[in-house]
């Protein structure tokens, strides 16, 4: 009887790794254009005060923008925040 095998186990085309470079000073702007427009927001916006209401609105805000903003320098503007310099096989 043969052993069963988990997916994993089934193939290694899962098991790379890679070098990604991040321009800190670009995800340090990014970071805070995120909070103060998610804290911008959340005040003109929000109208309970119940802090848990809050704070989903800023994470919510938070999430959005941040995913826009990098997408667009990644993207759009060809500045990457974020990016994968090579892929190499990992034991």
């Amino acid at each position: 009887m043969a052993p069963i095998l988990l997916a994993a186990e089934q193939t290694t085309t899962w098991q790379y790794a890679a070098w990604v470079a991040i321009d800190v000073r670009l995800l340090v702007l990014v970071v805070l254009v995120s909070m103060l427009t998610a804290a911008g927001v959340c005040a003109l916006a929000v109208r309970t005060r119940r802090w848990v209401e809050l704070a989903a609105a800023f994470l919510l805000c938070f999430s959005a923008t941040f995913i826009v903003s990098v997408l667009v320098f990644n993207e759009l503007a060809q500045y990457p925040v974020f990016v994968v310099e090579s892929l190499f096989p990992f034991p």
